[in-house]
């Protein structure tokens, strides 16, 4: 399994050196649905639950970027190269794009998103462990009138 995060159609690219182990769970998905108390009910059930739209999708991602040579590693990239990086997107609310794939090369999620929070320190390795915050980025459509 892959993670990538990018910028402006690959011009930056971060492949992230360890997967989590929670992958299967951290995209969360939710709609804004509203229930409401009917007077008489239906079919016995005193409540209405009303289709809403959707959230928007958020991702949360626990490891670390590492500062010295893994073999097992996905990508050797410098993990204060990456830290950078990743605070450069944050603070020039640059809209970045995470993509994860299987090892098959199926595409599990591709999805344009905004950085939310990014929250790393220094271990006793001298690894940077990290907790990475994203937020989905629908583009605005502009429409002419």
């Amino acid at each position: 399994m892959d993670i990538v995060l990018s910028y402006n159609n690959m011009e930056e690219v971060i492949t992230l050196p360890f997967i989590p182990e929670e992958l299967p769970d951290m995209v969360n998905h939710t709609r804004n649905n509203e229930e409401f108390e009917l007077i008489n009910g239906i079919n016995g059930v005193g409540k209405l639950n009303l289709a809403g739209l959707r959230e928007l999708k958020t991702l949360t991602i626990e490891t670390f970027f590492t500062t010295k040579y893994y073999p097992w590693a996905k990508s050797q990239k410098d993990g204060w190269q990456c830290v950078n990086t990743i605070n450069n997107w944050m603070n020039n609310k640059r809209p970045i794009r995470i993509i994860i794939t299987t090892n098959d090369g199926l595409e599990v999620l591709n999805m344009a998103c905004l950085v939310d929070s990014f929250v790393y320190g220094v271990n006793q390795a001298g690894d940077i462990p990290y907790t990475l915050t994203l937020k989905e980025f629908p583009f605005p459509v502009v429409r002419r009138v």
